[in-house]
């Protein structure tokens, strides 16, 4: 019934429909009565005639009456009575204190055994390895850094000048790019 009187009230706005029923229905309805008045703002806006004194909206009682209808102290289902928690003795709190440091100590001393072991890896499978061109499988020192040996002993071979001096032409060569590239963007 109500969407047919919607119906009707939209037809007698676009003077497609009169009837002294759907004209007392409104006067009578106030649901009627403010679905009349959105459909003349829906109108204006449409017209592009809208303007800033016709859209009045007023909510305030629509957000009071949700306040007062929303319940904001609801119990929570899983809350402890306080009669109900017990406290640790004195006597296990040592235990307690114990049992954290014991998990924290046991935490970083995997991590360290975990370290251990791929060190050890990486260097036993360097010791082993079979290339002849004398570049490490796993290259764990950064490009560019010089890394004297663990014993102090600094070794120096012409392979070794010779790839320092192949790293400087590209790193040279790359710095040379970086200029113009930033060159030529301006």
């Amino acid at each position: 019934m109500q969407i047919e009187q919607k119906q009707q009230l939209s037809s007698l706005m676009d003077g497609e429909f009169s009837d002294d029923r759907v004209i007392d229905a409104v006067s009578n309805d106030e649901s009627l009565q403010s679905c009349w008045h959105r459909y003349h703002i829906v109108r204006e806006a449409m017209r592009g005639e809208l303007h800033s004194s016709t859209l009045t909206l007023d909510l305030s009682d629509q957000i009071a009456q949700a306040i007062a209808n929303e319940n904001l102290y609801t119990p929570l289902a899983e809350q402890p009575d306080q009669h109900e928690v017990s406290l640790p003795k004195p006597e296990n709190l040592f235990w307690i204190r114990t049992k954290d440091l014991l998990g924290k100590v046991s935490q970083v001393a995997l991590a360290a055994c975990v370290t251990l072991a791929i060190i050890a890896g990486v260097q036993y499978h360097q010791g082993n390895s079979d290339d002849t061109n004398g570049i490490p499988l796993l290259n764990t020192v950064p490009m560019g850094v010089n890394v004297a040996p663990v014993g102090g002993i600094k070794q120096q071979n012409d392979q070794q000048l010779l790839d320092k001096r192949q790293y400087d032409k590209i790193r040279l060569l790359v710095q040379d790019y970086e200029l113009q590239k930033r060159l030529n963007a301006q």
